[in-house]
């Protein structure tokens, strides 16, 4: 009787060790899977986006530099005539352009302090405001889109959404 407990005891922990060193692959399902693939191409957009608004801040640096060092002194000379005031008036209304990026699930707020980030609009609550109407708030597309400083807020809502600029 003690050698067949004994045997049955060996069978128990030689069994419960070939489990212990046998590795069981994770069993992931396709919807995991499918989760997994669009975060990392998530990830992958928004470290293109990081790279390219680096460049576009590194960009801006050395242009606001070349434009410090550029001044001369006749700019700054208090007894210009009017029109050329007016030229540098004009000369500093240069029309920013930027491309936004807008992600499955991004908010409202996102997209107005992404706008003014980049120099589109002013104030970026204004746009935030704008697209949380309802014809526009459900609207809103997932994708790059390409804007500049010169539309109008309707304008930017439009392109945001897909709607025709009429």
């Amino acid at each position: 009787m003690k050698s067949s407990l004994r045997a049955f005891g060996i069978g128990l922990f030689v069994a419960g060790a070939s489990i212990a060193v046998i590795d069981l692959p994770s069993i992931e399902t396709e919807s995991e899977q499918k989760d997994i693939a669009l975060y990392e191409q998530q990830l992958k957009d928004y470290e293109d986006q990081i790279t390219l608004l680096t460049e576009q801040l590194d960009k801006q640096n050395s242009n606001s530099e070349e434009k410090s060092n550029n001044e001369t002194p006749e700019k700054t000379n208090r007894s210009e005539d009017s029109s050329s005031l007016n030229e540098e008036t004009a000369n500093n209304k240069q029309t920013t352009e930027a491309t936004i990026y807008i992600y499955e699930d991004v908010s409202i707020y996102t997209i107005g302090q992404q706008a003014e980030d980049l120099g589109i609009v002013t104030n970026g609550r204004e746009l935030e405001l704008y697209l949380s109407k309802p014809d526009y708030a459900r609207s809103i597309q997932k994708g790059a889109f390409d804007l500049n400083s010169d539309m109008t807020i309707e304008q930017i809502a439009k392109v945001l959404t897909g709607q025709s600029m009429e």
